[in-house]
């Protein structure tokens, strides 16, 4: 990294990775030919895969508990005698939590390790759902929908860093597919299991299942899960002394400076594109319940089951595109690797001087492509949903509105970590932060803006907005590298 960074997370994370390693790892005393014949993590690959799943599983508890709620709405305001105004609340507070205490658990992940902040977060999302489900007025369901937040947001950031911590940079794009499938089907598959128990056995039972779910994730996070931040696994085993984090102090994990990084071009472009492109898929997500249940007339249960159009659309584009990020990186690997093969003949290490050779920016070569497909389905659903036309055609636009989403995420989350390796889980969570205090001003806009100006331009101005942002993410597609050699984050991390 340049010598010319400032001194924050990202000189940190390049600057003391290799002292730090060495210096708190045992196996330093081994050459570094021994150390590059160590496998980036100890874990098998079965292992890893089910680290993997464990990850998604607990990523899927705060979309689940954010959308399993909507469809009871109208049941919580006439249960709680409150107004229409007073129960956006209990959403809105949900989605400010969800920004802001990612980026404490965040930066307590890479203090402590990954396993303790599972194991904790989720204790107190399960005590938070007990807290909504046991709510009798809106004072105490807010409390609660905040106190649950806090613990199911924890993922969001400690989650990226898990991926990051056994997969090695050529494969983490597909691993990253399979952990955003929790995420991201959350949403649509919270609808369908909200609406029919909402229906049938009532909004409070909403909760009592999270409370389940909540339950099941702490067993698996206390006796299943292992510990997988590198600093802590490269003091048990012999591994490739790559992208081990110094121990910081408290004083040192400032989620202010985190937050900071915004200050950096690249930094500040990718996460408006972030912002943008999620709150548009969030409002979507929000007020669609209204368009199937005014415009087409469908039952709570029903409109629950057109959200699996969404899903099966995330379910493409964030494996898919997981996948072809992969193939991208390594395509550009193979490419600059030297033409002749003496040196390996003379037993030295080329991969690492190719996979430095590699630029972050490889990863965002087909961003464009989700980016586009989802646009393509903002505008089109819009003007459908304005015009009162086809409901199949609405579905099929939810199609692509989810695969695109999904797809352009893997690239976006998988270039955050690449260029901050040894802080991706505090990275995701100022991504997460960036993305949901949009999400949470837009969502409490979008019911004036369908009221004033109707579907179609409502959503015409997310596809504005969304444009402009991939538009300007050109730039750090073709002028990344050179922007952080210049202003920062810096140039790039093997």
């Amino acid at each position: 990294m340049s010598a010319e960074c400032p001194k924050d997370v990202s000189q940190r994370s390049s600057q003391d990775t290799d002292a730090a390693s060495h210096a708190s790892d045992p196996s330093d005393k081994q050459s570094d030919d021994a150390h590059a014949e160590a496998p980036y993590s100890p874990f098998s690959a079965r292992t890893r895969m089910m680290i993997v799943a464990i990850t998604a599983l607990t990523g899927l508890v705060s979309p689940l508990s954010s959308n399993m709620y909507y469809p009871s709405i109208i049941s919580v305001k006439e249960d709680l005698g409150t107004t229409q105004s007073g129960v956006t609340w209990t959403v809105s507070s949900f989605i400010i939590a969800m920004a802001v205490f990612p980026l404490i658990w965040s930066n307590l992940a890479d203090y402590i390790g990954r396993k303790p902040v599972y194991a904790l977060s989720m204790l107190i999302f399960t005590c938070g759902s007990i807290g909504c489900a046991l709510s009798h007025n809106l004072t105490a369901l807010i409390a609660s929908r905040i106190v649950q937040s806090a613990g199911a947001s924890a993922v969001q950031g400690a989650g990226a860093g898990t991926i990051s911590d056994v997969f090695p940079r050529e494969q983490r794009g597909t691993a990253l597919g399979i952990y955003y499938l929790g995420p991201l089907f959350g949403p649509c598959l919270g609808p369908l299991i909200g609406g029919y128990i909402g229906q049938n056995v009532g909004w409070r039972w909403v909760f009592w299942v999270l409370v389940i779910w909540g339950g099941v994730m702490i067993l698996l996070a206390v006796f299943v899960l292992p510990e997988t931040h590198r600093r802590i696994v490269a003091k048990r085993y012999v591994i490739q002394q790559l992208h081990i984090p110094p121990k910081l102090g408290l004083k040192d994990n400032n989620p202010l400076l985190d937050i900071a990084t915004v200050r950096y071009p690249v930094i500040a472009l990718t996460m408006f594109h972030y912002a943008m492109l999620f709150g548009t898929y969030f409002t979507n997500a929000t007020v669609q319940p209204l368009a199937y249940d005014k415009v087409y007339g469908l039952s709570q249960g029903t409109s629950g089951l057109c959200f699996l159009a969404s899903g099966v659309g995330c379910l493409i584009g964030s494996t898919g595109g997981g996948y072809i990020t992969d193939v991208l990186l390594r395509r550009c690997r193979r490419r600059s690797q030297p033409a002749e093969p003496a040196s390996e003949e003379a037993g030295e290490a080329s991969e690492p001087t190719s996979t430095a050779q590699v630029p972050a920016e490889a990863r965002l070569g087909a961003m464009w492509i989700g980016s586009a497909v989802f646009l393509c389905g903002i505008i089109i659903c819009g003007w459908l949903v304005e015009n009162n036309l086809s409901l199949a055609g609405v579905l099929v636009t939810q199609f692509f509105i989810g695969t695109g989403m999904a797809f352009t995420f893997q690239s976006l989350g998988g270039y955050l970590i690449d260029i901050y390796p040894s802080q991706s889980a505090r990275i995701t969570g100022v991504q997460n932060f960036w993305r949901s205090a949009w999400a949470a001003a837009v969502v409490q806009l979008s019911p004036t803006m369908l009221t004033n100006i109707g579907w179609g331009w409502t959503y015409t101005t997310m596809f504005s907005l969304t444009l402009t942002s991939l538009m300007l993410m050109q730039i750090v597609v073709f002028r990344g590298g050179a922007l952080r050699k210049r202003f920062g984050p810096g140039a790039d991390i093997k």
